[in-house]
């Protein structure tokens, strides 16, 4: 199960921050001799980075955990290791702050004598062996102690509060003895929702398997857009560099193809030719800020160049060096750059071929036996093993799809699939769904409708841990995104970085 907020490790980690950090050297000397911006504050409390605050206490735990499993906070990745970990200790101290503001609001204090227990227990004045040493305890100053004393208050307060509010490990009758408890109502209400469960059969069209013959029939249809642009292109990166050099191309001061190795940018174009790979006529639609502009490319004539065209990465100079190519579908590469395009672009076409497919299957199966459809069809078939209407995967409700399985991708929050599954009596065939995410087809057949019979017990042992993380998880978003946090990153990290 979860922890929630904070533990009893946390508070030996926070406490021994308190005590004798030692400094992690890869923000040791960040936080020495600058003043950075303050990374945020809670309830108007600063949350700054110095050697003595719990920002750079946190921060520098967490830096020293990476360090230990071998991250380089010398490499170039640095920057974003100490964004994320900055956040993550930002995020803890403000929930920390506000487990404070709870405990002083209700002007609970941990007890002295819980005080004393626990310094004994965890032997925090302790040697190299790590046993309690009364010489280190006695060599202590009051001065010392006292910080020891109030720190450790501090996060047992917390800690309390925690468990108040949130729950704790320690249960009485399957029940946290502190924070928020789970009506019997809302464990058969969620008990009730992973009752049911079916299972499946399923036939499988992969859109990979769509024929080059109707590839062929689209190319056919549409050999205007798969013609071929034989181009070149000098790219720049302003428009004022652009017209110059096309000023320069028009004076026959220099050649179009010099001006490529002397000028362009190399954007899109071969770094020495300028020759553009990726040219049939519908690409260059992508290639073109101002739709206007497309037709000035590809109405070009052998060697003419056109004005200065905005793309969204530079401005550029076309030049036409061949005639046209008409596209010739008997080449494989051909017909693979056709496929391709509907994939990205047309999908639905190759969609709906299936799904016509899928439905003449549907039928045969329904006249004669799923199977004998299979092998008619020659498509394979799986069996999704006893599943509960998991719209989402929810942990709360148990019985989900197995992720792995690549027939079943992207179906946890696809609405049709369990609008069409779920209705299905036992032995009934679906009609075709479309899987767009994992490029499928598919259709189902129900092979079993049964209830789980759970008994309370497992019901509660399975939601307790799960209903306390949802809480934990929705309540940290809310002290998170309240009011009284100001999160001042991205100052705190240009500073950062800068120095």
């Amino acid at each position: 199960m979860k922890k929630g907020f904070y533990s009893i490790g946390s508070i030996i980690i926070l406490l021994l921050a308190a005590i004798t950090f030692v400094l992690v050297p890869a923000i040791s000397e960040k936080a020495s001799g600058f003043r950075y911006p303050d990374y945020g504050s809670y309830n108007g409390r600063a949350i700054r980075f110095d050697e003595q605050s719990d920002f750079y206490k946190e921060a520098n735990y967490i830096i020293s955990q990476y360090e230990q499993n071998g991250v380089d906070f010398n490499s170039k990745e640095s920057k974003f290791y100490y964004s994320y970990i900055f956040n993550q200790a930002f995020q803890r101290v403000v929930l920390k702050y506000s487990l404070e503001d709870f405990s002083k609001s209700i002007g609970y204090n941990v007890p002295k004598g819980t005080l004393i227990k626990f310094l004994k227990l965890q032997n925090v004045f302790k040697d190299q062996s790590g046993e309690y040493s009364e010489a280190i305890y006695k060599n202590a100053t009051a001065a010392q102690k006292k910080e020891i004393y109030d720190a450790l208050t501090t996060e047992l307060n917390c800690f309390r509060s925690e468990q108040d509010l949130y729950g704790s490990n320690e249960l009485i009758n399957n029940e946290p003895l502190f924070g928020l408890k789970k009506s019997s109502s809302e464990i058969d209400f969620i008990k009730n929702m992973s009752k049911k469960v079916q299972s499946f059969e399923v036939a499988s069209f992969n859109l990979s398997n769509y024929p080059d013959s109707e590839k062929v029939a689209f190319g056919n249809a549409h050999k205007d857009i798969f013609k071929k642009l034989n181009l070149k292109v000098i790219s720049c990166d302003s428009k004022e560099k652009a017209n110059e050099v096309l000023k320069r191309i028009k004076n026959s001061e220099i050649t179009f193809e010099d001006a490529i190795t002397e000028y362009s940018t190399n954007y899109y174009g071969d770094e020495e030719t300028g020759i553009i790979g990726a040219s049939y006529k519908y690409q260059i639609s992508n290639a073109v800020v101002n739709p206007g502009d497309e037709e000035k490319i590809t109405s070009l004539a052998k060697d003419q160049y056109t004005d200065v065209i905005e793309t969204p990465s530079a401005y550029c100079i076309f030049k036409s060096f061949a005639d046209p190519i008409e596209a010739d579908f008997t080449d494989s590469k051909t017909i693979s750059d056709v496929y391709e395009y509907l994939l990205t672009r047309e999908k639905s076409i190759i969609e709906d071929y299936f799904t016509n497919l899928a439905k003449d299957f549907t039928a045969k199966a329904i006249s004669t036996s799923f199977d004998q459809a299979c092998s008619e069809f020659n498509v394979t078939k799986s069996d999704i093993p006893q599943v509960a209407l998991n719209y989402g995967n929810e942990t709360l409700i148990g019985k989900s799809f197995d992720q792995t399985d690549s027939i079943m991708n992207y179906v946890s929050t696809n609405d049709n699939f369990f609008k069409t599954a779920f209705k299905l009596k036992k032995d009934e065939i679906s009609s075709p769904i479309v899987l767009s995410g994992s490029n499928k087809v598919i259709v189902l057949k129900c092979t079993g409708i049964s209830e789980l019979d759970l008994s309370n017990e497992e019901s509660t042992n399975l939601i307790s841990s799960e209903l306390r993380n949802a809480t934990n998880n929705s309540i940290r978003r809310a002290i998170l995104t309240n009011d009284k946090v100001v999160d001042n990153s991205s100052e705190f990290m240009a500073a950062f970085n800068q120095e």
